[in-house]
């Protein structure tokens, strides 16, 4: 006989397995999403590393465009030389004064004097400044010396550079023996001219000699 109000305990499998599962620790750790990949060390390195290499190459050629153009001026032929704009010097005693005509006016940023072989005998460089006329072998105020003047040999063919911060470059062609005082000499062959005709007259762009609104005039120094 059973006692009255006694609970037979279930035996059987099938109660066991209705018994609920045991709960999972209050403490464990939740799993967490992955970081992004700009904040994994493996990719974003990566990235940093392509976008620096990048840019190396990009500097590597802006610099050496620069330096293709810049050692180049006036680095050619008898008679092909790059500039359209030309300047003029003549003589005022022992100095040789570079004079820029109107047309080709623009701030100048460095002056160059080269032999044939485009050897330099001066080169000063500065800030930009606008000027009409400098005397050949004298540094402008506030300009630094590249290439301290050297004075050429009596013969020889001098190429005189103004670099400008527009309109690219100006420049002529000449030996010391073609100037004449109170004559201003440029082209090839060379032509002279009065001062004041040099100054106002077309020596730019298509290379011819006058203007509509100005007359040159040639003149064969004595």
């Amino acid at each position: 006989m059973c006692e009255r109000g006694a609970v037979d305990e279930p035996t059987d499998e099938s109660a066991l397995d209705a018994a609920p599962a045991e709960a999972a620790p209050r403490n464990a750790p939740a799993r967490r999403a992955p970081a992004p990949w700009w904040q994994r060390k493996g990719p974003s390195g990566l990235v940093f590393v392509l976008v620096l290499v990048a840019l190396v190459v990009a500097t590597v050629s802006a610099v050496s465009g620069v330096a293709d153009v810049l050692p180049e001026v006036g680095k050619d032929q008898q008679g092909e030389d790059p500039w359209v704009d030309r300047v003029g010097v003549e003589k005022v005693g022992i100095f040789q004064i570079a004079h820029i005509p109107d047309c080709a006016a623009a701030p100048v940023v460095r002056l160059e004097l080269w032999d044939e072989e485009s050897e330099p005998y001066w080169q000063v460089r500065g800030p930009t400044t606008a000027m009409s006329s400098f005397a050949v072998g004298a540094t402008p105020e506030g300009w630094e010396v590249v290439t301290p003047y050297t004075e050429p040999p009596a013969d020889a063919v001098l190429r005189l550079v103004v670099v400008r911060s527009v309109k690219g470059v100006a420049g002529t062609r000449y030996r010391e023996a073609d100037l004449r005082s109170g004559y201003v000499v440029t082209g090839v062959p060379p032509s002279r001219f009065q001062v004041a005709d040099f100054q106002g007259g077309n020596f730019c762009d298509d290379g011819t000699e006058g203007s509509s609104d100005t007359t040159t005039s040639t003149t064969e120094g004595p």
